[in-house]
């Protein structure tokens, strides 16, 4: 599990990153443990995430039942954190950077939470009613562009590479976030 100091620094690291200052990659453990750790974002936007996908139930959502609709989303979640970064062991590898690994990917997951993490409470105050969908669709535009901003600048920092393979990186996230949507979706 995670100790205090390394969430501190991890938040810390997030919070440096998010203004674009390299020194936050001093305050990430970018080892095998750190990575580890680093997964502790995707254990505090869990309720989050949960809150959201119990929300949305329904019948005219899905022709599954509550048990099984919460265990394909679960799975969902899991795949949902663990696919980038699988795919990213090889991605590293082929552009000759596979000894940078950590010093993109945990970054990666932190920058997640505050990004993620606060699209999750827009949702959740869509889906109380708080926030009409037309601002949700909004705040989701502009949670994008935060990826896509923050995302390309952690992976060509992180990588040490070209702004370009940066952000081609971050569209192959985004695709393979998309596909398995659509295949979740299916089911």
């Amino acid at each position: 599990m995670i100790s205090v100091p390394q969430l501190a620094n991890g938040l810390y690291g997030t919070w440096l990153v998010l203004k674009f200052d390299m020194r936050g990659w001093a305050f990430f453990e970018t080892s095998r443990r750190g990575f580890w750790a680093s997964f502790t974002v995707a254990f505090i936007m869990a309720p989050l995430h949960f809150f959201h996908i119990v929300a949305l139930f329904g019948p005219e959502r899905t022709n599954l039942s509550f048990a099984p609709y919460m265990i394909v989303e679960v799975l969902s979640y899991i795949l949902s954190w663990t696919l980038f970064p699988f795919v990213m062991l090889y991605a590293s590898e082929f552009l000759g950077k596979a000894p940078r690994y950590f010093s993109h990917i945990v970054p990666y997951n932190w920058i997640r939470l505050p990004i993620e993490g606060t699209l999750y409470l827009v949702l959740l105050l869509s889906d109380f009613g708080i926030i009409p969908i037309e601002g949700v669709a909004f705040l989701n535009l502009l949670g994008l562009l935060a990826l896509i901003v923050y995302g390309t600048f952690v992976a060509g920092v992180g990588l040490k590479i070209t702004t370009g393979t940066a952000m081609g990186l971050v569209v192959l996230d985004f695709v393979l976030s998309l596909t398995t949507t659509l295949l979740i979706a299916r089911i």
